[in-house]
């Protein structure tokens, strides 16, 4: 029987940073490139690092991914995501809001965090791009 994805759809973390542990040899994640799902394989006593959509201001770009499973083989996850308290105000850096001026970037404003994690979700944004929220409409 193929792998199949579950309950957890395509998605991008609203985190600042999310970091897992896979199961030696058990592929689970898979990132979209283009219109593909690509595996990541686990590589031996390694953690994966994504950056998160809050920090995705172009500069940065967060990862749309998804967990899968195996009919064959059962695994095991560790994930942590990093986030500001949800009173906490969140904006770009000042040096990308320079080159968000200059026309090389997509401006963003400041936010609060909890807007910034639940409008997306109430509005069911397709593949979770909370970033949207805050950009700045030219």
């Amino acid at each position: 029987m193929p792998d199949k994805v579950l309950g957890m759809t395509p998605h991008k973390d609203p985190t600042t940073i999310t970091i897992l542990m896979q199961e030696d040899n058990i592929p689970g994640l898979q990132v979209r490139q283009g219109r593909e799902w690509v595996p990541v394989n686990p590589i031996p006593n390694t953690l994966v690092v994504n950056v998160g959509d809050t920090w995705s201001t172009g500069m940065y770009k967060s990862v749309e991914h998804r967990a899968v499973t195996s009919h064959s083989k059962a695994r095991l996850s560790y994930v942590t995501g990093l986030s500001p308290h949800e009173d906490v105000e969140v904006e770009p850096f000042d040096h990308i809001l320079v080159e968000a001026t200059a026309g090389s970037l997509q401006a963003y404003k400041k936010v609060r965090y909890g807007d910034y994690r639940r409008q997306p979700l109430e509005k069911k944004i397709e593949g979770k791009q909370f970033i949207q929220m805050a950009k700045i409409e030219s």
